[in-house]
């Protein structure tokens, strides 16, 4: 069997090791060293400096996250300000589509206050560097949900605007027509009494063509009293388009009318003197006088009218 054997110097030769020898030569150096390092650890003492060490990586690591936290307050900082412009860009497209503005008092009414919470169980310093960031994130995303309600508001009525001006009567129904008589009181040439003229008498030579002056439904074809022979047309937006005195209608009722249009022909039918065309317009079931709709100068010209119009 496998045995160690150690040299005597008393009886000058060598002796086998018994087992239980054997046994106490191992295991009392672990017990020692096992014994002498948990008294250590007890005693909190750092013989081989391996607490130093943790210490001053923690240390680093601690002031790198400081640091980028510092960074990222600087860069919240700079979309904060991003924002304030957003919302004065905001105001100024408000106003172009004819929206109200929205008072500071009451956007930032809106957009709320933040909770504000300075104990994230770190030191005094890193605490406020996360409240602060925290915070300012809150705001943001509060600002970024309403200013996204604001766009949809101006969205939605730039999208009314444009079906708006589609449909407002903003051309002369005539080319090159010549007003003959304006809207308001005047001296009835036939009836010579003082009347309301409810429009305007564009003078043209029987047959010129008539043409609609803004999208939208035609709501009448037919005789009517004085005027003669009329086309109405239902415009939407509360606008109402009357053309009298045709020779001839060229639409018929119900059918879907788009700006430029033809939709008759001048004649002399009804109270008239002679050829032309009364040109009535309706806002809101009350005539309104036709030229201040005539947005593109007298012109007949539909390229670039729709800009005219709102520049108008």
């Amino acid at each position: 069997m496998f045995r160690i054997y150690h040299f005597s110097n008393f009886d000058l030769k060598y002796k086998a090791i018994g087992r239980s020898s054997l046994i106490v030569m191992i295991a009392l150096p672990i017990i020692l060293s096992s014994a002498i390092t948990r008294y250590v650890m007890n005693k909190g003492w750092d013989i081989l400096g391996i607490g130093n060490f943790r210490i001053a990586s923690l240390s680093n690591e601690n002031y790198k996250l400081k640091a980028r936290l510092v960074s990222l307050n600087g860069k919240l900082d700079d979309i904060k300000d991003y924002f304030d412009r957003l919302g004065k860009s905001d105001q100024l497209l408000r106003i172009s589509v004819n929206l109200p503005m929205i008072p500071p008092d009451e956007r930032k009414a809106s957009i709320g206050g933040v909770e504000v919470n300075t104990d994230y169980g770190v030191s005094p310093t890193s605490d406020s560097l996360i409240s602060d960031a925290v915070q300012a994130l809150d705001l943001l995303n509060r600002t970024a949900k309403f200013q996204e309600s604001s766009y949809t508001d101006i969205l939605n009525k730039y999208k009314t605007n444009q079906r708006l001006f589609a449909h407002m009567p903003a051309i002369d129904p005539i080319r090159g027509g010549t007003i003959e008589d304006g809207f308001g009181m005047r001296y009835h040439p036939i009836l010579h009494m003082r009347m309301m003229h409810d429009g305007v008498d564009i003078d043209a030579p029987a047959g010129t063509q008539v043409h609609a002056t803004g999208d939208g439904l035609v709501s009448y074809v037919g005789r009517r009293g004085g005027y003669g022979n009329v086309v109405e047309i239902n415009n939407g937006f509360e606008y109402i388009t009357l053309f009298a005195h045709l020779k001839k209608a060229l639409v018929t009722d119900g059918e879907k009318i788009k700006r430029g249009q033809v939709i008759g022909l001048v004649g002399d039918t009804g109270l008239s003197t002679g050829p032309h065309l009364h040109y009535g317009v309706m806002k809101n079931g009350i005539f309104v006088d036709p030229e201040f709709y005539f947005f593109s100068g007298r012109e007949y010209n539909l390229n670039g009218l729709y800009d005219t119009v709102a520049n108008e």
